[in-house]
């Protein structure tokens, strides 16, 4: 199942950071470092975030930013915690805000895998020992291993 491999390079723990733009321009700015995305990728990742928001109110909110394929060179992940939650507007229902603790940027470069990787996640999401591990992480190769662990 696991298109993308997380890579340590891409993880980025205890962001300071006072709103959604900074944390995903962070995990935008790693992912174009490591030639994933192009220039593009992080403004249009913001755009889409305005018309589909993607904070989830799960056992510890979350959001998984993401954008079209064009913008993207190879797929990868990449995925930062905050020190303290950022506000995101929650996916299907944009009146509310979700103060998300984690943050995952996505960059798929085949349409097609996005559905299936989403349905992954939302599966591994349920389960609140896995969520609490990769939140409460201190060693970026430690939550880089458990995350290929639970998403292969």
């Amino acid at each position: 199942m696991s298109f993308v491999e997380f890579n340590e390079k891409l993880v980025e723990l205890r962001i300071k950071a006072e709103d959604k733009e900074t944390v995903i321009k962070i995990l935008s700015d790693k992912l174009l470092a490591e030639g994933f995305v192009k220039d593009s990728f992080f403004e249009n990742v913001l755009k889409r975030e305005e018309v589909f928001p993607t904070g989830l109110p799960t056992i510890i909110p979350m959001a998984i930013c993401h954008t079209e394929s064009e913008h993207v060179h190879s797929s990868a992940i990449a995925f930062g915690t905050v020190t303290s939650p950022v506000a995101f507007q929650e996916m299907g229902t944009p009146e509310r805000t979700v103060m998300a603790e984690m943050v995952f940027v996505i960059a798929l470069k085949n349409p097609k895998d996005q559905v299936p990787w989403l349905q992954k996640m939302m599966t591994v999401f349920k389960d609140e020992e896995i969520l609490s591990t990769i939140r409460n992480a201190t060693d970026v190769s430690e939550v880089v291993r458990y995350l290929n662990e639970v998403f292969d």
